[in-house]
Formats: C-alpha cells, structure tokens, sequence
C-alpha cells in the first residue's frame, strides 16, 4: 500500500494507523486517510467535494479536503479498491465547544451553501424513503409468513413485524401531518449532515469531519440520531445528557416548530428494528446472525421502556407543544 501511494500521491509513507475506521498516515502537522469509496457514484463523490471546499471557504479547519492524485483525478484504485485521499490538518485534543454548539455551528455554516445539491440531498424526501423501506420489509414478512418460519430469529421477526410497521406507520403519517400543518422557517433550510450522527462520529476521527459520511438534510436528522443511539446507550440515565446536547445546539440554532416535529419523527421511526432484520437476512455469517438476533432480542424486550420514552418525549425536554401547536400520539402516553 505504502508503494501504490507513492506510485499515486508522490508521498513518501513511513507508517500507516487507523483513524476512526481509515487507514491513515501523517506528513508535518497534517493527517491524510484513505477512503474507500466504491460504493458511491462519481456525482455523490463530486458534492461531497463541492461541499468540503465550501465548509473550509467558511473557515471550518476541521473539516477534511480532497487531495487529488498525480494524474489529476480524486479516485485512485489501491488494492483493487477504489479510494480518495483525504487531508486535514491536526485538530486541538481538547475540544473547545460542547457537542451541541459544534453541530449548530456545522449546521449554520451548510445552510449557506449557494449551489443546488441533488445526489447527497434527503430533504423532504423522508416520507418516500421510509415507505419504500416499509412496503419492502412487508412483502419479506408476507413471504416468511406463508413459509412458516423454522428458526427463532424468523419467530421473533414474524411476532413482531406488526407492531414496528405501526409505529413506522406513525412516523410516516406524522412527517405528513406536519408537512400539512407546519411551515418550514429559514432554520429548517437544508443543511450538511451525517449520514449516521452519534457522540462517536466526530470523537473517534479526533474531531475531523470527513465528507464522505455526508448527506444533505434537514438538522434535525443529526439531533434525532445522536438522542437515539445515546437513549439506546444510557436508557433513562441519557435524559441530562440528552437536555445538555440540545440546550447547547439551541443556544446556537433553535429549532422551529416544524425542526422538532421532524426530530420526533424520526424518533419515532422504529430503524435500529429494520437495520437489524435487514442485516440478518443480509448476513451470510453465522457469527454475525447470532449477534443480530441478540439485537432483536434487546429491542423487542424493551420494545416498553422505548415506548415510554417516545411519549415522554416532548415533557423530558420541557417543550411547549401547545404554544408550538404540536400535537402528541395518544397511545404513546397511555
């Protein structure tokens, strides 16, 4: 690898480590890492750079650029693999702004990107996605069903599926009903955001934030995945910390009334369920299987508490739902 990088970048390598995932390699006082990138289309690749230029235009030095090879080209084939180089330069270890701060300053900053993004974005586009996604599981169930399912993954799938394809029913309608209801204000614009948001994301690149794991989105995407993988971390003990995160984010970028109806929705939406199922079918690993059907197991168990959570949702962060006009689900709160 150390040669084909030479043979590509004109970088003399001397050591190569990993950096939240990527193999990486520091020159002088600047870290590059390689990313593979095989499962995006060149036009994903092109926004992706487009909106990393545009995030260090604004001043952000954390964020990671482009380095082309010699030829002039941002994708090289490594190992038969198809990989960008990145560069960033090294970031302060102690973190200067909370969390919350940090993201609604990358939020405000991605919302003046001028041009228009289409491959990367998923605004307004939640409501389609989550029903393909929905009407897909559905005909599986349907086949397993009929199957009579043999193993006790497949009993579990099959008890469950009618429970989850309401709740991801609830979202969808409730993404609707706020399309219907609600106005979008200029902070509901969209924005750069994470694929995947969580407290680990910026942590375990030592704060680099790498343009490949981005998507074009409404903010409430990252605030909604961060409160649901630390609920799923901490349970009931994630409430300060949960209060904390989102203080410090409004301190920078308060959320309209439209912003928090979204983040409910996607809370609401049930997807470590389907991440888990999808994954297990997918899987061809028995080890990997019998760790998915832990998973399920977990969340069906506590299918109750999460329930709770949802309906206490709105109370737990002091909102005033009915000054915003936002409406609860009953049968949450039951």
């Amino acid at each position: 690898m150390k040669h084909e990088l030479f043979e590509h970048y004109q970088m003399q390598v001397n050591e190569l480590s990993m950096l939240g995932g990527y193999q990486s390699f520091w020159i002088r006082n600047k870290v590059y890492f390689l990313v593979p990138v095989g499962k995006f289309q060149e036009e994903e690749l092109v926004e992706m750079k487009k909106l990393s230029d545009f995030m260090m235009e604004q001043g952000d030095l954390s964020i990671a650029s482009f380095v082309p090879n010699v030829q002039g080209y941002y994708v090289s084939e490594i190992q038969n693999t198809n990989y960008c180089l990145l560069r960033a330069m090294r970031q302060a270890d102690r973190q200067a702004v909370s969390e919350g701060k940090e993201l609604a300053l990358f939020h405000r900053r991605g919302r003046l990107y001028p041009d228009e993004i289409t491959e990367l974005s998923r605004i307004g586009e939640w409501r389609a996605l989550w029903e393909k996604r929905l009407d897909q599981l559905e005909k599986f169930w349907q086949g397993r069903l009929a199957n009579h399912p043999v193993t006790s993954f497949e009993k579990l799938f099959i008890d469950s599926f009618p429970y989850y394809l309401g709740l991801a029913e609830n979202a969808i309608q409730y993404v609707v009903d706020t399309e219907l209801d609600d106005e979008p204000q200029l902070a509901d614009a969209a924005t750069i955001c994470q694929q995947r948001f969580t407290p680990q994301t910026w942590q375990r690149t030592k704060r680099l934030k790498v343009p490949v794991e981005w998507v074009y989105d409404h903010a409430s995407r990252d605030l909604a995945e961060w409160i649901r993988h630390t609920y799923e971390e901490s349970g009931n003990e994630a409430e300060e910390i949960i209060m904390q995160f989102l203080q410090d984010y409004e301190s920078e970028g308060p959320l309209s009334a439209f912003g928090w109806r979204l983040l409910f929705a996607r809370l609401l939406f049930p997807l470590r369920y389907f991440e888990t199922v999808e994954g297990y079918y997918l899987s061809r690993n028995e080890e990997q299987k019998s760790i998915y059907q832990d998973h399920l197991e977990k969340i069906i168990s506590e299918a109750k508490q999460t329930e709770q959570f949802l309906g206490g949702f709105y109370k737990m962060i002091r909102l005033p739902i009915e000054k915003l006009g936002i409406r609860e689900i009953d049968w949450l709160s039951i």
